[in-house]
């Protein structure tokens, strides 16, 4: 087990943070599609509805100009297919994403 997560999305770290925080509040469209796929061991616990990616992954020899995501995001500004997003936030959290500055 591991107390920090990188997650990452075509070699790019899209978001990094205290393990537990991740887990319980995933903030990145891409980390949130990943969580949703985990399923519950618990019966009434079980998600019926999971967060579907749309959309073809991009070439990772030729990768998008912006957001690594953007070709798949659900969420994508017309910014993010044109500039990178840096990581933001603080040491227990932060993500690689536009629609979350902090």
């Amino acid at each position: 087990m591991s107390n920090k997560l990188i997650v990452m999305y075509l070699g790019n770290v899209v978001e990094e943070g205290d393990a537990t925080e991740i887990f319980e509040n995933p903030v990145h469209p891409y980390t949130r599609a990943l969580m949703s796929a985990v399923p519950s061991w618990d019966p009434n616990q079980r998600k019926l509805s999971k967060l579907r990616l749309f959309g073809e992954p991009p070439s990772p020899v030729n990768p998008p100009i912006g957001c690594v995501f953007s070709t798949r995001c659900l969420y994508k500004f017309e910014h993010c297919e044109k500039e990178r997003p840096q990581l933001n936030g603080n040491e227990n959290h932060r993500v690689a994403c536009f629609l979350h500055k902090g």
